[in-house]
């Protein structure tokens, strides 16, 4: 998991986007589209940029909406924060 780092349950992605950054890598967790079921997106790049300005290659993995979903969004992002930035 990302550690010292916290993901909210599903009820925050409701109406939220999560953003942060990890060890140089940013990364965003948001709620896709209104389609049922919904998803949740983790978004991953080498920072220091945010989504909008980086021209750094992102990163996208879907997984269910659901406190599973996310704890499996956290490790897909700890996961490629060793890619990204090389551990």
């Amino acid at each position: 998991m990302l550690e010292g780092i916290t993901l909210y349950s599903t009820l925050y992605y409701e109406r939220s986007v999560f953003k942060g950054s990890y060890r140089g890598m940013n990364f965003r967790i948001e709620k896709t589209g209104d389609k049922e079921p919904p998803a949740l997106m983790a978004t991953a790049w080498k920072g220091p940029f945010i989504y909008e300005k980086t021209k750094e290659e992102k990163f996208t993995e879907e997984f269910e909406f659901s406190d599973e979903g996310i704890e499996k969004a956290g490790q897909w992002l700890s996961e490629q924060q060793k890619i990204i930035c090389g551990g």
